[in-house]
């Protein structure tokens, strides 16, 4: 996801509270990863390098399964972004709330 009309197509999908598919590389668990989610925020992340990195964040409804400590965030960098569809699906910002205390989220970087 390198060109500026897949980060605006993001930045729209975010607009219109539209759910995303995003098929994006995880290093954790070295292959590739479907998720839907609601995309939450798009921009530089000057806490991962020095020169900073693109950085998607989103709203993972898979989230937090029995047993992860992780919260409902997923975190990536552009780079790890191999495609993304805005679904027909609503999403309503409300209901992007962690149901656990931790909210340290996800980062597959």
């Amino acid at each position: 996801m390198n060109t500026k009309s897949a980060k605006k197509e993001f930045v729209d999908a975010i607009r219109d509270k539209k759910r995303v598919k995003v098929i994006f590389y995880s290093q954790e668990e070295k292959r590739f990863l479907v998720r839907v989610c609601a995309p939450i925020d798009y921009g530089m992340d000057a806490s991962v390098s020095a020169n900073g990195a693109e950085r998607l964040n989103f709203w993972d409804y898979e989230g937090k399964k029995e047993g992860q400590t992780a919260a409902h965030t997923l975190s990536l960098r552009a780079d790890q972004v191999r495609s993304m569809n805005v679904l027909d699906e609503f999403f309503d910002p409300s209901e992007l709330v962690a149901s656990s205390t931790n909210t340290t989220g996800r980062s597959y970087s």
